[in-house]
């Protein structure tokens, strides 16, 4: 397997590499770190889940990539792994779920020299033991070809992660920052050290090396280089400015915890709802009402319990807001 270490790690190329040849029809694994930020959406993530505004006031480029996963804040103190690979290629399995676990043991062995204990988490997360997030990846089909994406998390700025995101009311921003703090972690969290991205590059050869059927060291080609340089404009493209956006309802933080982010009008005035969910139950709910402040008592009931209509004590919260019990369902299931 070819490896590559491009030198232009600038705007979105560290991502437009794996597209490119994957286009091309050629195999590699790349490793680069960003040398800025830019905001990289899945292949099925709506557009409307990122503060474009904010984005392009401070110079971000959000771009959508073709491989799944959530978005993503992307940038220095990230060492990427981009594997492409023509399928069928043995021994990497032709099941995504398979080739997930198998090709996870690269990150997570690159994580224990780090001194980190994690674990691979399906459907695409790195977790510690602690159930702290320290990676997530990326899958799909180009082209023929399966590509694999993820990165080694040196450190990560919690803080602009989520000024991007766009909620559907200021309010749940705190929430939101808190959450990804507390869900969210990195080698410089854990450990207080941050390694040279050359260390974790070289540990990351050695780690990939057995389970690509190993690797030898090449040159970026100039056609490979300037087929990323064109990739990167459709990436970009890709991503309609010109929708109307809405804020979302339900973040995605990491596998198995979600936030889910509401405005429910009530008589007092808008309520602005944040509801934490780990394996669908409810471990969170905050809520703030802009003429009579925290509302949070109000849902204390729902913590510990499943987040379902049918579970949650609809009738009480709704009676404390003075709303309709179907109003409050309305609001928060769609029923």
């Amino acid at each position: 397997m070819r490896l590559l270490l491009p030198d232009d790690n600038g705007g979105l190329l560290p991502i437009s590499y794996f597209h490119a040849l994957a286009r091309l029809g050629e195999e590699a694994l790349v490793l680069i770190e960003p040398s800025q930020p830019f905001v990289s959406l899945g292949y099925f993530d709506p557009t409307e889940v990122v503060d474009r505004d904010y984005c392009r006031i401070h110079g971000i480029p959000v771009m959508r990539r073709e491989t799944g996963g959530g978005m993503v804040l992307l940038g220095p103190g990230q060492v990427f792994y981009t594997l492409v690979v023509k399928r069928p290629h043995a021994p990497i399995p032709s099941v995504v779920q398979d080739a997930y676990r198998y090709l996870s043991q690269a990150p997570v062995a690159v994580y224990r020299r780090l001194g980190i204990s994690t674990r691979f988490r399906p459907i695409n997360d790195i977790v510690t033991t602690a159930g702290r997030k320290i990676a997530g990846q990326g899958a799909g089909d180009i082209n023929g070809h399966f590509c694999f994406v993820g990165s080694i998390l040196l450190d990560f700025d919690c803080d602009l992660m989520h000024r991007i995101v766009r909620l559907p009311d200021s309010r749940l921003k705190g929430t939101l920052r808190d959450t990804l703090s507390s869900a969210m972690t990195s080698v410089l969290r854990e450990t207080g050290r941050k390694p040279s991205p050359g260390t974790v590059t070289q540990y990351l050869i050695e780690a990939f090396a057995p389970l690509v059927g190993g690797l030898e060291a090449s040159s970026v080609p100039d056609h490979v280089a300037e087929a990323a340089r064109a990739v990167a404009g459709t990436l970009v493209a890709s991503v309609d400015e010109d929708d109307a956006p809405r804020a979302p309802t339900l973040f995605k933080v990491q596998e198995g915890l979600y936030l889910c982010q509401r405005i429910v009008d009530t008589p007092p005035g808008p309520l602005a709802v944040s509801i934490g969910i780990r394996d669908d139950m409810v471990i969170s709910a905050h809520a703030t009402c802009r003429q009579e402040g925290d509302a949070s008592p109000y849902l204390a009931s729902w913590i510990g319990r499943r987040f379902t209509a049918a579970t949650l004590p609809l009738d009480k919260t709704a009676g404390q807001l003075r709303i309709a019990p179907a109003t409050l369902a309305a609001a928060l299931f769609g029923i």
